[in-house]
């Protein structure tokens, strides 16, 4: 009985190990960022390099960023964000026109309360900060 137990703990463990194995080998998950850069941002443009790190923390991902208003990076390792100024009124209607928005296996919007109306963006997972 002791012998089967052992053998059972074991087998668990192989293919426990196997499953980590192929999983990790697997093409990433292709995550395309758009950071609103409009006025209201401004009171919350402290949190974005936060927020991209937590966004960077759900796993193995390959990252593409941009602003509702021009691409910063397409796809690579780690989301590199560079300091943008936050300026004039948001207008999502051209996000979905990038070539990563077709590529991606996820898209996410950050932006701030009362910016701009998120409720065609049916297909992006928005992040909201608060001031």
């Amino acid at each position: 009985m002791k012998a089967l137990l052992i053998f059972l703990v074991g087998l668990v463990l192989v293919f426990g190990a196997l499953a980590l194995l192929i999983s990790m080998s697997g093409e990433p998950k292709r995550v395309f960022v758009v950071i609103d850069s409009s006025f209201p941002m401004r009171q919350v443009w402290n949190q974005v390099p936060g927020t991209l790190d937590d966004i960077e923390s759900q796993g193995y991902s390959e990252f593409a960023l941009a602003t509702e208003k021009d691409s910063v990076h397409s796809w690579q390792e780690r989301p590199q964000f560079r300091d943008a100024n936050a300026f004039a009124p948001c207008d999502f209607s051209r996000i979905d026109a990038y070539r990563e928005a077709t590529e991606a296996d996820e898209l996410v919007l950050i932006t701030t309360g009362g910016s701009c109306p998120t409720d065609a963006l049916a297909d992006w997972r928005v992040i909201t900060l608060q001031p």
